[in-house]
């Protein structure tokens, strides 16, 4: 079998160029062409997410996802989809425990209306009162529907308070409804003023794009923009897990479940690569670990997946289970346990790194082909990492993890004692 080497890998996956520049203002920019179709996307990442609110005034970076969307000094209420639409285009945004990011997708064509839409939403305050009050309305309806009267919803808020105890990792990332109604137009004028300024920021251009061009449409709309003003941002420490905290939440569902969570280290270090190569041995796929011992050997669950968070200051590994009806909760934790020890007892095959290895390589191969997500992935290294040669290099880090650094990573990070157990069990 031919060796997989650094080499080989980079010559076997093609890499991406891209050119960077920044603004006088501050407004770091990532370009990169590609012709394949005539459109273009553009992702515009504000270094700011839940972990960066005012405890007691929480879910404002949420908040602002939706607001940005409901008019800016020139561009009323309810017209900014509407223009978009028009000339073909579309646009979304997310918001994550440490970034709020904004995307663009168009004709490439129509290039310059997405930089004249994107530019108002910062170059000035256009929110109103009334747009405000729409916008926390819908900020609940969303809570009830996806958190209050969904099942399993309330897992992030209830394992993040018990993950972390000082940081603003400790709070979900939609906040507090009651601090939410509280947020005056002042405290939304004043966050705008923080955190959403060119200094604070990072615009990736993905498509069918000239460079020059391109530069010159984000100079003319961009350019004048003030830079911001300078801020310390809050610290992220928090204090170690050092017994296992234990909790049962009843809630409105049929099956039990069980969801554990340990802390990790932030994404991009190496341990966080190990962590998501041993993610995938567990459950990635009928053959992994956990799905084909729980699921259908064993039939204990419905459902079990395992997760990597790779946040800006930490980690978290998940797994999550949906227990059949019937069967035996403790068992489920017994098997679990087994075949974690299984794995700090070094018994990894060569079989199954190598299939994730193959996994990793599909994954990044296929990843390069929307224009949407490439801006997304550009926007990310940026703020993280200012460093976007990741974008061809990091499938490396992950090829690169051998058997020794996943069975280090676990005996480090999966213990008992570190962890946090959620036992989600149905209304009588």
């Amino acid at each position: 079998m031919k060796q997989r080497t650094a080499e080989n890998i980079m010559t076997a996956i093609p890499s991406i160029e891209y050119k960077e520049h920044k603004l006088d203002n501050g407004l770091s920019i990532v370009m990169s062409r590609n012709t394949k179709i005539p459109s273009a996307a553009i992702n515009m990442t504000y270094h700011v997410g839940s972990k960066d609110e005012e405890p007691g005034m929480t879910g404002l970076a949420h908040l602002f996802e939706h607001l940005m969307f409901e008019g800016s000094p020139n561009v009323p209420k309810g017209k900014f989809d509407e223009i978009l639409n028009n000339n073909g285009g579309d646009s979304n945004a997310y918001t994550t425990w440490d970034t709020t990011s904004y995307f663009i997708c168009l004709p490439s064509s129509h290039l310059e209306i997405a930089f004249w839409l994107d530019s108002d939403r910062i170059a000035g305050f256009g929110i109103t009162e009334e747009a405000l009050e729409v916008q926390k309305d819908v900020v609940m309806e969303e809570k009830l529907m996806y958190v209050d009267n969904s099942p399993y919803g309330s897992v992030e808020e209830e394992s993040a308070k018990r993950l972390f105890n000082t940081s603003g990792y400790r709070w979900p990332i939609i906040g507090d409804m009651d601090e939410l109604e509280k947020a005056t137009i002042d405290d939304i004028r004043i966050f705008h003023k923080k955190f959403y300024a060119p200094s604070n920021a990072v615009l990736s251009v993905v498509g069918d794009i000239d460079y020059d061009e391109t530069l010159n449409l984000i100079e003319k709309y961009y350019g004048s923009i003030s830079p911001g003003q300078s801020f310390e941002r809050p610290g992220h420490d928090d204090v170690d897990i050092e017994s296992e905290q234990i909790a049962d939440i009843i809630d409105n569902i049929h099956l039990e479940g069980k969801f554990i969570f340990y802390r990790i280290p932030e994404s991009g270090s190496k341990d966080y690569y190990a962590m998501n190569m041993l993610s995938g041995i567990l459950s990635e796929g009928e053959s992994s670990r956990l799905v084909n011992k729980l699921e259908y050997e064993l039939e204990l669950v419905n459902e079990i997946d395992t997760a990597v968070y790779g946040l800006e200051k930490t980690g978290v590994f998940a797994i999550s289970s949906i227990i059949l009806k019937g069967k035996s909760s403790e068992e489920v934790q017994k098997m679990i346990d087994l075949s974690i020890e299984d794995i700090k007892n070094g018994n990894i095959s060569y079989y199954e790194l190598e299939k994730m290895k193959n996994r990793v390589e599909t994954y990044f191969s296929s990843g390069r082909q929307s224009i949407i997500g490439l801006a997304d992935k550009f926007s990310f290294l940026k703020t993280f990492y200012n460093d976007c040669d990741r974008i061809n290099a990091e499938v490396v880090n992950y090829l690169s993890i051998t058997r020794d650094d996943i069975v280090s990573a676990a005996n480090k990070f999966l213990n008992k004692n570190q962890r946090v157990v959620l036992n989600y069990l149905p209304k009588k």
